[in-house]
């Protein structure tokens, strides 16, 4: 999971990205996490890659509703869930969606059923490929799955938002596009497919994924490429 947490105090947010890792460590996921202390420093922060934001709602200067807003705003995907002294703020939670609601002084009972809540949410219910490796075999979720891309000497990487660095496996990029074709991943020209739950943005030949990259359509099937996402996107609103 990559994630972000935002509260003014410092302190608390280490104690909760420590919190995090124990959980994570003990059930064997994955967990990239970065941490902010203010709404500006997280509002002008990339978080394309991110998929779930820990946030604070009492800060100053904007407060952590409106912050919330703001990144529903940017990133419609993006799971928010609010880490708080202050019950009374509850309610208002739900007018950004969030997808949960922590006391601070309930974290011991809270934070761990949750973030499996948030777990099974980015990925149990997902579709998984199974790719070959030199140590045997991997398991990766689909939903994680940002793009292939293909390489001269018959390796295919898969870039995730899961972990910085692609996990590579072997053959050829048509190998994989049978299997993917029908479960929302596009062929945007001879070394690449996309996830199209990814796509931010396709314009003047250039395919904007979530995780800020941009990869060069196929002049030739541009017209081609379009109509399919704009048809994948009329299924997925």
């Amino acid at each position: 999971m990559r994630i972000a947490i935002c509260d003014d105090l410092p302190q608390f947010t280490q104690e909760l990205k420590s919190r995090l890792e124990t959980i994570c460590a003990q059930n064997d996921w994955e967990l990239t996490s970065t941490l902010f202390t203010s709404s500006q420093t997280i509002l002008s922060a990339d978080l394309s890659g991110t998929q779930v934001v820990f946030l604070d709602i009492d800060m100053p200067g904007t407060n952590g509703l409106a912050l919330a807003k703001e990144l529903r705003r940017k990133y419609p995907g993006i799971i928010l869930v609010f880490v708080t002294a202050f019950i009374e703020y509850a309610p208002e939670g739900y007018t950004v969606s969030a997808f949960r609601y922590i006391l601070k002084q309930e974290l011991d009972r809270t934070l761990a059923p949750v973030l499996e809540d948030v777990h099974q949410k980015l990925y149990e219910s997902s579709e998984y490929i199974t790719l070959r490796q030199r140590d045997g075999a991997k398991a990766i979720y689909l939903s994680s799955i940002i793009y292939l891309e293909g390489t001269p000497n018959r390796r295919v990487l898969f870039h995730t938002n899961d972990i910085d660095q692609p996990i590579e496996a072997p053959g050829k990029l048509a190998d994989y596009e049978s299997t993917l074709r029908d479960k929302g991943f596009l062929r945007l020209q001879k070394s690449f497919i996309a996830n199209m739950s990814h796509i931010k943005r396709i314009s003047n030949y250039q395919v904007t994924m979530s995780n800020g990259e941009n990869i060069r359509a196929s002049e030739r099937n541009y017209r081609d490429i379009c109509s399919a996402f704009l048809r994948w996107k009329g299924q997925h609103l």
